[in-house]
């Protein structure tokens, strides 16, 4: 058995440069950006060390930089401040039980065929030339009409029975 040989014919940049349309100069461009996003990201991980809850306005204001240059920096290196998550409230005599099962919707189980069995109310208040009037409205929910509304003002200081 003869071992072989293979020549392998040398490609020049300009060559490449050819095959790939582009300028030979091209070739040999290093972006100045990559390095200085790069100096850009460590300050702002070192801000976030020390504080892990800033944004990127006051990351800049912090190295006194241009904000729209942090905000890039950040997405393009895919860095994002600590954001804490919201805590569930909870009552301490709750722990331990079980959980309690949710209300039962009544209206799903009446079937309204005639008006006047069904009906919802509301009561809010509207503020009106610097004084706020109160309204309570009952409707109807097989007609959906209002049956009864009522105005009030504040100098009543009784309830209101409709």
């Amino acid at each position: 058995m003869g071992t072989q040989v293979v020549a392998t014919r040398k490609i020049t940049k300009s060559e490449i440069a050819r095959q790939l349309g582009v300028r030979r100069q091209l070739l040999y461009y290093q972006h100045k950006r990559l390095q200085i996003d790069e100096e850009v990201r460590h300050q702002i991980e070192a801000v976030l060390t020390e504080h892990n809850g800033y944004g990127h306005k006051r990351i800049a204001l912090e190295l006194k930089l241009n904000k729209k240059r942090i905000l890039r920096v950040m997405k393009k290196f895919n860095i994002k401040p600590y954001r804490s998550q919201a805590r569930k409230l909870r009552k301490k005599e709750d722990e331990g039980k079980a959980a309690e099962k949710d209300a039962v919707n009544i209206y799903t189980l009446l079937c309204p065929i005639a008006p006047d069995i069904v009906w919802v109310s509301d009561f809010t208040y509207i503020k009106f030339q610097g004084r706020f009037i109160y309204l309570a409205t009952i409707m109807d929910m097989d007609t959906r009409k209002k049956t009864k509304t009522h105005r009030t003002h504040p100098i009543l200081a009784y309830p209101v029975i409709v």
